[in-house]
């Protein structure tokens, strides 16, 4: 039998060198808690990743703070919560503050010169894995999924509106065939908009870009699209769940406080949904209408991914360089899969770092 002490120290370790995103987070789950350790029984395991994938809310996170809860209750899912956290937002406030202290050095927009195309290259990995877990064959899929990524495209932001309505008609149309299946500011809009944003998250957290784009730097213009882009980036070379970019952006927003509120807010959605809802939705999930309108939510999800993507991508890559990184960085992560992402992340650093000087690339000051 596991003790929570044992369960929060697994937990807190994962949560400092688990590289990888999601995917590879859930994998590490299973093999060392049903595999190897037997904390946890395959069915609870399997119970667990169907009840993370149909919630909001990172799913590695969403999965983690289930396996607490499912073995110490209420008490065992906010310990698993925070511990899984915790390193994430200590590393990623590091470097946020580094980022504001340095920002201004060409060295670091050398960094982020290199690294910023294969952000673009992992975000359209992130797409065609969602995607072909998710459309698959339905050519409904594909329209809700092809609409949600036109209407995105041609207003250049992502509409929370459109997630409401592709909810909705989900429960008509996917229902039916599912059958029985740091610029101060007060950190209280901070915490309320990630958390908004944490209740939109299915799956990857990849898919909190749009959420986030759309708002940051469209709506309210926290941040600019460079900043933005630096802030996906430090999400995807930490440690744990892609979304600890929240983190960086409340930093950026309001310093430690705004850091603190924004990790609060985009976590308590799936904290929530797992310790009140576990019994609920396992015991819904399968009804027609909840499964509609998850369904519908979901495909239209891959649509807004996939035009984000082109949004972000027009940011990220403005010459040769920045072309060939991406799409270098794309074959290497899609065909030499054993060269792990955060080492195609250094080289394209370094990359950037070599080559900033020479190229003199005046687009990113835009």
């Amino acid at each position: 039998m596991v003790t929570l002490t044992q369960l929060v120290l697994y937990f807190l370790r994962l949560g400092a060198v688990g590289f990888g995103g999601p995917v590879a987070l859930v994998n590490s789950m299973r093999r060392d808690l049903v595999e190897s350790r037997g904390w946890l029984t395959s069915d609870e395991y399997e119970n667990g990743l169907a009840l993370a994938a149909a919630c909001p809310g990172p799913l590695a996170y969403q999965l983690a703070v289930y396996c607490g809860y499912i073995r110490f209750g209420i008490i065992g899912g906010l310990a698993v919560a925070i511990a899984f956290g915790l390193a994430p937002f200590i590393l990623v406030t590091i470097g946020a503050w580094l980022y504001v202290r340095y920002s201004a050095n060409w060295q670091v927009r050398a960094l982020f010169y290199g690294i910023a195309p294969v952000v673009v290259a992992l975000i359209v990995k992130a797409c065609w894995n969602l995607g072909r877990r998710t459309l698959r064959g339905d050519r409904l899929a594909w329209a809700f999924a092809l609409i949600a990524c036109a209407i995105t495209t041609i207003v250049q932001r992502e509409l929370a509106l459109m997630f409401i309505i592709a909810g909705l008609l989900g429960i008509i149309i996917f229902g039916r065939r599912v059958g029985g299946r740091a610029t101060a500011m007060s950190v209280m809009p901070l915490f309320l908009f990630f958390f908004k944003t944490g209740l939109l998250v299915f799956g990857s957290g990849l898919v909190i870009v749009p959420f986030l784009k759309t708002q940051v730097v469209d709506e309210y213009h926290w941040l600019t699209n460079r900043e933005f882009l630096d802030a996906v980036a430090i999400g995807m070379i930490s440690p744990g769940p892609v979304v600890i970019t929240a983190t960086f952006v409340g930093y950026l927003m309001a310093g430690i406080a705004g850091a603190l509120a924004a990790t609060v807010g985009i976590f308590a959605a799936p904290v929530l949904f797992t310790i009140l809802a576990t019994p609920l939705l396992l015991r819904y999930r399968a009804d027609p209408r909840v499964a509609g309108f998850v369904r519908g939510v979901t495909v239209t999800v891959v649509g807004v991914l996939v035009g984000t993507t082109y949004l972000v991508g027009r940011q990220a890559i403005g010459d040769w360089l920045t072309a060939l990184i991406s799409v270098a960085s794309l074959a290497i992560i899609i065909y030499w899969k054993r060269i792990p992402e955060p080492a195609v992340i250094a080289a394209a650093a370094l990359v950037g770092l070599l080559a900033y000087q020479p190229m003199r690339p005046d687009w990113l000051l835009r």
